[in-house]
């Protein structure tokens, strides 16, 4: 602003100014940490502004006695500063991915609701009401995990404020969530995985629409690549790109390391051994990639993303949920056991259920998946009854012990499939690297059978084959 084309000093905390361009006197205010605030006493006539002045000056007093902010500021203006530190810090690349969601509930729900209130006049009265016209709006009572992203988007506009001088701490309202406790998702058996992704092998060819058919041909490759990483269905998995894709080398053993943007924070994970294969499926879809093998691509750093079909274009949410409906619906299995509905971050569930399983600890298994070890503990100890059958019915430790000695080869497969071993072990187990060995009829057999069911990629299956 540009004071001084005059000044009438009133006293020592309070003087008028009139700025350059403008016939009006604006009162300004000295603050006892020297900062001023600027009102305009909306008159030109300097006998009467000094009154108003004045006036603006004891209430400002006023407000610092009874320890509230010397001036505060409309909810719309603090949550145009607040959207704009997200939007930055999300272009900087370090902002969280749920900054997103933030912006969205304050653009759909709390700027147009709260617009004109002064943000230091929002309390628990006042959030009641909003809490009933926003039922309102939306035609029904949202889910707890929607309210937590509105009272974190509202936290965000209070910090502003707070930060900014126009809020003091001991205002803030205590925010509260009275939403429809999240319906758990289901999850999938083992046996439904092997039906869900022999299905959509052929489920392309189902549909004479092109585009439908390039969406069903990606969504093969993203379930599988799901079903065995636990990556989170949506913004997590469809913003990836092959430059997020790395090896990562541990004793001599190489494995397969994909960076992601979590919905709280980023994190590298390690992907199951088949993906490899599901992902080098894919990039043969892209019709702007050039590169001749994996290894290749991980190299280049591109920054295509993965879920592209073979029409050049990216996988959208919708779409994609729309088809993995439709086959779930032709399979009658949208609806599990238990009445619950799956959908594709239900394959999330799978994965963490499949660790579980096989014994991992649910803080290594918070590493992987992005979520805190209480989330675990509140969603899969629910579960822990079926996976943990041996136990609960007393036959742990009475079972009779398999006889190795008869036929490891078919004890390794069968451990290929539950998941107790990946396909590096499983070709230890077969002796695939010791002197001398020789693939019999039945060790063929049961490598094309794990290859067709996608546990082995092509690479271990010639090693087993020799």
């Amino acid at each position: 602003m540009s004071y001084g084309a005059k000044t009438v000093q009133v006293h020592k905390k309070l003087r008028l100014d009139k700025r350059k361009g403008s016939n009006n006197w604006y009162a300004r205010i000295t603050l006892p940490n020297s900062k001023r605030d600027v009102k305009s006493t909306g008159t030109d006539d300097v006998e009467e502004a000094k009154e108003i002045a004045l006036e603006l000056y004891y209430e400002t007093q006023a407000r610092l006695k009874n320890k509230l902010p010397a001036n505060t500021r409309k909810f719309k203006h603090v949550a145009e500063f607040a959207i704009k530190r997200m939007q930055d810090e999300l272009d900087a690349g370090t902002g969280k991915i749920a900054y997103k969601d933030y912006i969205s509930a304050l653009q759909r729900y709390l700027i147009p609701y709260f617009e004109k209130t002064d943000v230091a006049k929002i309390d628990l009265a006042a959030l009641m009401q909003f809490d009933t016209w926003r039922e309102r709006q939306a035609g029904r009572k949202l889910a707890q995990s929607t309210i937590n992203n509105h009272n974190a988007a509202l936290n965000r506009v209070f910090d502003e404020a707070e930060l900014r001088g126009w809020l003091n701490k001991s205002l803030r309202p205590t925010l509260l969530n009275k939403g429809v406790e999240t319906q758990g998702r289901g999850s999938y058996t083992l046996d439904e995985y092997k039906t869900i992704y022999t299905a959509l092998r052929s489920f392309h060819q189902k549909t004479k629409d092109a585009k439908a058919a390039a969406t069903r041909e990606t969504l093969r490759n993203y379930v599988l690549f799901l079903a065995n990483t636990g990556i989170r269905h949506g913004k997590e998995a469809l913003a990836l790109c092959w430059q997020h894709i790395e090896w990562h080398t541990k004793d001599g053993e190489r494995y397969l390391a994909i960076n992601v943007d979590g919905k709280t924070k980023k994190r590298k994970i390690i992907a199951r051994d088949r993906v490899v294969d599901f992902l080098d499926r894919q990039s043969q879809l892209n019709p702007r990639l050039t590169h001749t093998t994996f290894d290749q691509l991980v190299t280049a750093k591109s920054n295509e993303p993965i879920w592209t079909t073979r029409l050049g274009e990216v996988i959208r949410v919708a779409n994609v949920n729309r088809a993995f409906n439709t086959l779930l619906q032709e399979l009658n299995l949208k609806t599990g056991a238990d009445g619950l509905d799956r959908t594709l971050y239900s394959w999330r569930h799978f994965y963490a259920t499949q660790d579980l399983e096989r014994g991992m600890s649910t803080h290594a298994l918070s590493k992987q998946m992005g979520n805190s070890t209480l989330m675990l503990d509140r969603h899969y100890s629910k579960y822990s009854p079926l996976i943990n059958a041996d136990q609960h019915s007393g036959r742990d430790g009475k079972k009779a012990k398999p006889n190795t000695s008869t036929d490891p080869a078919a004890l390794a497969f069968e451990m290929l499939k539950s998941g107790k071993i990946d396909q590096s072990a499983f070709l230890a187990a077969l002796g695939v690297h010791a002197d001398g060995y020789e693939p019999t009829a039945d060790i063929r057999m049961l490598a094309l059978e794990a290859m067709n069911a996608d546990l082995i990629d092509q690479h271990s299956l010639l090693k087993i084959l020799k």
